[in-house]
Parts: C-alpha cells; sequence; structure tokens
C-alpha cells in the first residue's frame, strides 16, 4: 500500500509494530528518489535502538552480486573472526561458499545485529541475493532491512515474516536534489561515470588535478549538499539516484572508458602510498576485480601487489574475495597462487602451503617455499630453493628470509652481512614493509648475539614501521620479542610478565598459530627461570599443543628441551629425545646445549658427551657454551671453572644469571639456551674494556641550497679518533672504500670511490624536491667487510625557489609482490 502521505516518522512507527511481532525482513522498495535509504538508515537505527543490536550497514549498488561476496561482506563489516576460514584459502569455490555461510550463521547467532542492504539489483541477482541473506540470518535473532526499486520476493510470495513496503516517489525533493547536482562541479560527474562504489577523503582519486585537502574539503561539501551518501563510518558514495542523471549523453562504451582510465591512474598511484589499506581493503579488491575484467595492462602487477599487501595485514576476508572475485571474471586465478600459500602458511598451515606451490619456479614463489620450510622447522633444507635465484640481482626478500634461517640454526657468522645488504636493498627499491622484516630480523640476530640493548632499538624501529605499512603479524612478533629484550636487560619485572602473558593474543588475532606458539614458549621459558617451575611446566605443554598442530619441528624440540629440563629426576631418556628431535630439524645450538645437559647433576658427566657438545659450541663459534662445559666439566669450584664463571657473567646482562646458583646446574637459565653471545671473554674472565673508535666518519655538503635538477658536492672524510689525534688516516687504516647509495629518486656519482687523504668527493643530483637521504658505506677495500655505515638527509628546493616540502620525496617504484616473513 502507498504511505506517501505519512512522514518519515510515522512509516518508521508503523514498520516498527510490524517488527515487534515475528517479522524480521523487510524489504522497501521505491523508484530512484523516494528516500527509500533514508528510511532504511532510521528504521535502522530505531530497530537497533529498542532491540540494543548494533547496525551494520552494506552497500551493493554496482558491486559484485555473487551471494558468495555478499556472505564474506557480512562477516567483515560485523568484525566476525577470520581464522575458521583458513582452509577456504585453497579450496574450491564450493568448500569456501560452505565454510563462510558456516561461519556467518555461526557468527550472527552468537552476535545479532541489524542488517541494512542497500541498493539491491532488480533482476535475479538481486532476488538471489536476497534469498542468500534471509536464508543465512533465519533463526539468528537478526533483522534485515533491503531496499531497491521493486519488490523482491524471497522463495515464497507469501512469508509471513517478510514485509514489503513501497516507499512513494517525493517529486519536490527529488527535483530539488537533482537541481543541486547539476550545478555540482565537474568532480561529481566524474564520480558518475567511475564504476568504483566507495570513496573516502583519504583516498585520493586522480580527479581534476586536486590536491588532498581540496579532494578533502571537496567531498565533504558533496556530502553536507546531501549530493552523497555516507556508506560507512568516513566512507562515501554518490546516491543511486544521481548517477544516470549526471550523464544522460554517455554512451555505455564512453562511461566504461573513462571509468577505466580513472581505475587504471588509481592503480598506479596506490602502491606508492605508504601507510595501511585498513578499511579500504575492499575498494581496492573491487578495483582489482574491474582491472582484470577490463583486461587492463597492468591489472596482474597491481593485483599481486595487493593480495600480497592483504596477506602482510592479516586481511584474510578480502583476500578471500580477491580470489572468489577472480572466479566470476574467468580471469588466471594462478595469479594468487603464491600469496594464497603464503596466506595458509600464515595461518599455522605450512606444509600445506609448500605443497600448493609444486612446480612453480617464480621467484616469489621460490622465497615463499623457503619461507614454508622455515616455518616447519626444515633449517636444514629451508635455504635450498633460494639457491635458485640469480646471484647478480640483489633481493632483499631472500636475504633476510636466509639470515632468518640461518639465525634460527645457530650459524651466525654472515647473517650481519646478509641483514644489511637486505635493508639496503629494500631501501633503494623503496620497499618499506621489506625493510620492516630485516630491521627485525637484525634485531633477532642482535638478541642471539647477547645484545639486547642494541635489539631494543631495531625492534623499536620495526615496530614503528610494521604499523605504518599495516603489517599486524610482523607488529605482533615484534612485540614478542620486544618482551624477550626486556627479560633479557630487567628481569621478570611484573609489567614485562603481563605484557608477555599479553603477546600469544596478539598473534592468535590474526591466525597466526606459529607466532602464538613462540609467544607462549617465551611465557614458559620465563617463568622457568623466574623459579615457578609448575607455571612453566603448564605453560610449555599448551606450547607443545600448539607447535605440534602446525607443526613446527624446530617449536617441537626446543618445548620438549625445556619440558625434560623440568622433569624431575633421571631425563636422560628424555633428553635422547629430544636430540633426535633436534637433528631432525637442522638446528647447531640446540644440540650442543641438549648434549651438555644430559650429564650434570647426575653420578657424573658422560665425558664424550660433553667432548661432543664442546666441539658442536666450537663448530658455531660460541665461545659461551664453551664456556658453560668447563664448568659442567671441572665444577665452579675449580681453578678453570672459576674462570668459566667469571667468563660467562661477561657474556650476558646481570639478571640473566641472577638466579643462578653455580653448585646446582638444574638453576642453569633456559634463556641462555637461546642466544650465542658474541662477547670474546679473556682468560681471566674479567670483562673486556671499553673500545674507542679508530676514527670518525664526517660529512658535509660543499653547495648551499641544492636544486632539483641541479648538481651538489658532497664531501666524506675519514678522521681519527681522539686516541689517534696524531695519526693519518692512511697511517691508521687498511685502504678503504666509500660506496653512496641514494634512498631516494636522485643519483650519486660515483657510486663508489677510494678515499685520498682520508677524503672523498661525491656528486648528488635530485629529481624532486623535499628531504633525500643517501647512504654512506665504508669497507676495508682488502676484505670487503663493512666498517661503518651513515646516513644524511639534504633538503632540496624546486626549480623555481620555492621551499622544499616537508614529506620525503617518493622513493624508488615499489616491486610487484611483497612476502610475510
Amino acid at each position: 500500500m502507498s504511505e506517501s502521505w505519512m512522514d518519515r516518522d510515522v512509516q518508521v512507527r508503523r514498520l516498527m509494530s510490524r517488527l515487534r511481532g515475528t517479522r524480521r525482513v523487510f524489504v522497501l522498495y521505491g523508484l530512484p528518489g523516494s528516500g527509500r535509504s533514508a528510511l532504511a538508515e532510521e528504521l535502522a537505527h530505531e530497530a537497533g535502538a529498542t532491540l540494543s543490536l548494533p547496525v551494520h550497514w552494506l552497500s551493493l549498488g554496482v558491486r559484485t552480486a555473487a551471494p558468495e561476496r555478499l556472505v564474506l561482506r557480512l562477516l567483515l563489516t560485523s568484525g566476525a573472526a577470520q581464522t575458521e576460514l583458513g582452509p577456504a584459502l585453497l579450496s574450491t569455490p564450493e568448500v569456501l561458499a560452505g565454510l563462510a555461510a558456516a561461519a556467518c550463521q555461526n557468527h550472527f547467532r552468537a552476535h545479532p545485529a541489524v542488517i541494512v542492504l542497500d541498493d539491491l539489483p532488480e533482476d535475479t541477482d538481486g532476488k538471489d541475493l536476497l534469498r542468500t541473506a534471509v536464508r543465512l540470518l533465519e533463526n539468528t535473532g537478526c533483522v534485515l532491512i533491503a531496499t531497491t526499486t521493486r519488490a523482491i520476493r524471497t522463495s515464497n510470495s507469501d512469508r509471513s515474516d517478510v514485509t514489503q513496503h513501497q516507499v512513494d516517489l517525493t517529486p519536490e525533493a527529488y527535483q530539488d536534489l537533482l537541481s543541486t547536482a547539476r550545478r555540482a562541479p565537474a568532480l561529481l560527474r566524474t564520480l558518475a561515470v567511475w564504476e568504483g562504489a566507495e570513496f573516502s577523503p583519504d583516498m585520493t582519486l586522480p580527479v581534476e588535478d586536486l590536491s588532498p585537502a581540496e579532494w578533502r574539503e571537496a567531498v565533504e561539501g558533496l556530502h553536507q549538499e546531501g549530493l552523497l551518501q555516507q556508506a560507512r563510518p568516513g566512507w562515501y558514495e554518490l546516491r543511486p539516484a544521481l548517477r544516470a542523471q549526471l550523464v544522460p549523453d554517455h554512451t555505455p562504451d564512453e562511461l566504461r572508458s573513462d571509468s577505466q582510465r580513472l581505475d587504471s591512474a588509481l592503480s598506479r598511484a596506490v602502491p606508492r602510498e605508504p601507510g595501511a589499506l585498513g578499511d579500504a581493503a575492499e575498494p581496492y579488491v573491487d578495483l582489482a576485480l574491474r582491472l582484470c575484467r577490463s583486461r587492463e595492462a597492468n591489472s596482474r602487477e597491481f593485483t599481486t601487489w595487493l593480495a600480497h599487501q592483504l596477506v602482510g595485514e592479516g586481511a584474510l576476508l578480502p583476500l578471500l574475495m580477491l580470489r572468489a572475485g577472480l572466479g566470476h571474471a574467468a580471469y588466471d586465478r594462478d595469479i594468487l597462487r603464491v600469496p594464497l600459500a603464503a596466506a595458509v602458511r600464515q595461518t599455522g598451515q605450512p606444509q600445506t602451503a609448500a605443497e600448493a606451490l609444486a612446480g612453480i619456479d617464480t621467484p616469489d614463489a621460490i622465497r615463499e617455499l623457503a619461507l614454508a620450510r622455515h616455518h616447519m622447522g626444515q633449517l636444514d633444507t629451508a635455504e635450498v630453493p633460494l639457491d635458485a635465484l640469480p646471484a647478480d640481482l640483489p633481493d632483499g626478500w631472500a636475504l633476510h628470509t636466509r639470515a632468518s634461517i640461518r639465525t634460527e640454526r645457530g650459524e651466525l657468522r654472515e647473517v650481519g652481512r646478509l641483514l644489511r645488504r637486505a635493508i639496503e636493498t629494500h631501501q633503494v627499491h623503496g620497499d618499506r614493509r621489506g625493510e620492516a622484516w630485516a630491521v627485525f630480523h637484525y634485531g633477532r640476530w642482535r638478541l642471539m648475539c647477547g645484545d639486547p640493548e642494541e635489539a631494543l632499538k631495531r625492534f623499536e624501529t620495526a615496530r614503528f614501521a610494521f604499523r605504518d605499512v599495516g603489517d599486524v603479524v610482523g607488529a605482533a612478533w615484534t612485540s614478542t620479542e620486544l618482551c624477550r629484550a626486556e627479560l633479557l636487560l630487567n628481569g621478570a619485572r611484573t609489567e614485562v610478565m603481563l605484557e608477555l602473558k599479553a603477546t600469544p593474543l596478539a598473534h592468535r588475532e590474526h591466525g597466526d598459530v606459529r607466532g602464538e606458539a613462540w609467544a607462549t614458549l617465551l611465557q614458559g621459558v620465563a617463568y622457568a627461570d623466574a623459579d615457578l617451575p609448575g607455571s612453566a611446566a603448564h605453560v610449555l605443554l599448551q606450547t607443545l599443543r600448539l607447535f605440534e598442530s602446525v607443526p613446527d619441528r624446530l617449536g617441537i624440540a626446543w618445548t620438549r628441551h625445556h619440558l625434560a629440563w623440568l622433569t624431575k629426576g633421571d631425563r636422560t631418556a628424555a633428553l635422547r629425545r629430544v636430540l633426535d628431535a633436534f637433528d631432525e630439524t637442522g638446528c647447531l645450538n640446540g644440540p650442543a646445549w641438549t648434549l651438555l645437559l644430559q650429564g650434570p647433576g647426575r653420578a657424573g658427566a658422560d665425558r664424550a658427551q660433553l667432548d661432543e657438545a664442546q666441539s658442536r659450541f666450537e663448530a658455531l663459534d660460541d665461545t659461551a657454551g664453551v664456556q658453560w662445559v668447563a664448568v659442567v666439566r671441572d665444577g665452579p669450584g675449580s681453578s678453570r671453572g672459576a674462570r668459566a664463571v667469571r667468563a660467562l657473567t661477561s657474556c650476558y646482562p646481570r639478571p640473566v644469571l641472577k638466579n643462578m646458583e653455580w653448585d646446582d646446574f638444574d638453576t642453569i637459565p633456559l634463556m641462555v639456551r637461546h642466544l650465542l653471545p658474541e662477547t670474546a671473554a679473556s682468560p681471566d674472565g674479567a670483562p673486556p674494556g671499553e673500545v674507542s673508535p679508530a676514527a670518525f666518519v664526517r660529512l658535509a655538503l660543499l653547495d648551499d641550497s641544492p636544486a632539483t635538477g641541479g648538481e651538489a658536492r658532497i664531501v666524506l672524510r675519514v678522521e681519527p679518533g681522539r686516541e689517534y689525534s696524531g695519526a693519518t688516516s692512511e697511517e691508521l687504516l687498511p685502504p678503504l672504500t666509500a660506496w653512496a647509495t641514494p634512498l631516494t629518486h636522485a643519483d650519486v656519482d660515483p657510486t663508489h670511490s677510494v678515499p685520498v687523504n682520508g677524503t672523498a668527493l661525491f656528486r648528488f643530483t635530485p629529481y624532486q624536491p623535499g628531504r633525500h637521504r643517501i647512504r654512506f658505506t665504508i669497507e676495508d677495500a682488502e676484505s670487503n667487510s663493512v666498517l661503518q655505515q651513515v646516513e644524511t638527509e639534504i633538503e632540496v628546493i624546486g626549480t623555481t625557489g620555492t621551499a622544499p616540502v616537508t614529506a620525503a620525496p617518493q622513493p624508488m617504484p615499489t616491486p610487484a609482490f611483497a612476502q610475510g616473513a
């Protein structure tokens, strides 16, 4: 029945009276401009307030009408947990649809809500979407409100639980709105041409050469005039009634061509923008699908970049939307094989990920296979795939993945060099996410080397970088390692233990089972070293179940090692099994510690085992491990054992050995077994003295106010330190090579120079205004070992003499892929 004579409040009250009965589904239909969306908004607000339910608004309009996409959008909009959909990543479309539907029903039974489906298509697709939503939300306590141009029946036109309500056109209001729209700037007509649905003031579309501030002001102005409707907080879309009216003279082909031009420009701009996708993930999924349907030239590059970005942000639902959409677009779904495998690995299924990568020899697949093996604890074979990559092309992801594997193995000799090269390579390519992971691994390396202070600095840098790029998995790992560094530096303080207790949850929220397991292991180790063996054993048993669910062989071996050590009585048989478990992983320091600890505290240490332990520690250059062998073999009361005790106290921060009773080897801290401190103890065990720098690196800019396209000279000087003030650089230092690496859009010539009398000259040519960064690396010319690295920043003005902009210039082009680690 037509109710145009009633004001909206009366209509809402009438509809609410039906809600109080058994009817929970409303279909509000009417012609464009009738105000059906406004009525839906008021009805949803009233229903939510009356029933104490949240309101979730989904705009449909020009989006894909696939039912599984609707289900995934419902889950995403309502904040449902994503973890149970992990098995759907590499499954068939039928399995994906079933798992998504089950997850949706389970979520809304536990968390009922008012759900609005705005602007349903009026054709068969609209009917299918409505039927899907009604079926999913049945018996959940939800209220469903749908708007469309015509009445839509679900499966039965006589259903008593569906209210069909016609919203009549109000000509005066609609004509006023249309008149306002026709006076609006060209921006509004551009939005009408564009096939994209949502946009935000922070998402600058490449139209009219608007600055970000002008774009924001324009969007907010159009919304205030009623020409845009808010799709969700901070996101807007053109009112459906206006789209056709604003471009009446365009043919479908012209509309499609103009929209594709905008999409193409946007797809090239987005990867260059720093920061996380966040709530822009779904609109960019729509963008990728439009690019693929139109066979745009850069569709594959953008889609690959987007997929890896979604993996890094733990955005499982948008990733599943992308996968489902590519199937409907009849596009090459193999484009997602590697990022989907990465997501599967990240959710705790590295073996499944490795199987999915079989037979793929692309560089990103090779790197991902190495990561999958690493996460399975197969350290002896994890590096093998990386050997297939070209040796003459620096690959930051391969470099820091190789370094991470070697750190876990206990082979630290080349790790620092690999990580420095990885960081530099990522910086040159403008890959901020890759740089964050390389810096994180650098912190883990320094921590394992017994340098928690340096590790803390690196972890703080990595944490901010992960937050900037939206890598929630990396941020969670960094928080866990920050706790470990704090434990080493300050001991088990209350605030550190509380933070440590929360770290497994951060990993679990993003489906990172392996990260949760390692964080839980650290918690158990901390309890043990704080003399809480009961709590430690309980937590470590939980840890073992988590590692076995992955499975991560390395984590299993370390957990069993610690559990065996906490066992009272004869632990020899248990430690032998642990030794076998370590030998299967390729880890080198774990077996050494297991051999060392098989004998202490019993009838006498097995000399052969101790000799084997010492041999393994020496092979790793683990001087602390060798000293532990001396303490165990000779006893702390012997002269040799006493020297070893003094040496060990210099290897670790003071809190690490605070509870150590040297006559009771059961008190050897669990934490030290994960470290290979590089402190070189002197023969009498005295701590090494402070080392004064032999020389300093000084940089000076010889030309003031460098301008874009111009050339400026930079001089680099190597000057002796205070204790060597009477010496020249040639007398003090070996032959040097100075390398210059621009980290922004600029050139430095020459790329390397041999300092003469301690001085080298470089020419700097910037190509855009702003703050530029240059890294200088000083190497020993004979051994190629890095002696020092310094960075400098230079402000560059434009060619017109304008003041430099505050933002840094864009880095080098971002690579099309970025993997987790």
